[in-house]
């Protein structure tokens, strides 16, 4: 009888957990010369980003400007990383060296609203400094998904 339970559990918690995992998708920023191809990215929760032609190139999260409790990333130089997006909101990303050419990127994931957006633009307005504020312009070019 007990494992009968165990295994109903089991079947249970597999079937919540499995349709989320089928469903991830993968999605590609490739990086160019100076710039990112896709450089503003709309996802769901739980997708996965590579980050793919990083041969002089990294992408980095940036701090504080990816959502509360979310998972940063950080590339090598000519690392191919992958950022798997868990958490829904807004994710912000650079390529270090090349941040004066305007490097830079965004990842929506999940459902946004103006308010979302003018809360991050706001925030990023606070926080970034020197070539980091270039994001500031990916920011303006996010629209509302609700």
């Amino acid at each position: 009888m007990m494992m009968k339970n165990m295994l109903t559990i089991f079947l249970a918690t597999a079937a919540f957990i499995l349709p989320n995992v089928a469903n991830a998708a993968e999605h590609t920023i490739k990086a160019g010369a100076r710039a990112f191809e896709n450089d503003i990215l709309y996802v769901a929760e739980g997708d996965s980003v590579h980050f793919s032609n990083m041969n002089s190139h990294n992408s980095v999260s940036v701090e504080g400007l990816i959502p509360e409790g979310a998972t940063p990333w950080a590339g090598g130089m000519g690392e191919n990383v992958q950022a798997h997006l868990e958490k829904p909101g807004i994710y912000a990303y650079v390529c270090q060296p090349h941040i004066g050419f305007g490097m830079v990127g965004v990842i929506i994931v999940g459902d946004v609203t103006a308010d979302d957006i003018a809360a991050y633009k706001q925030k990023a307005m606070d926080t970034l400094k020197g070539p980091f504020r270039r994001l500031l312009g990916k920011i303006n070019k996010i629209k509302p998904t609700k």
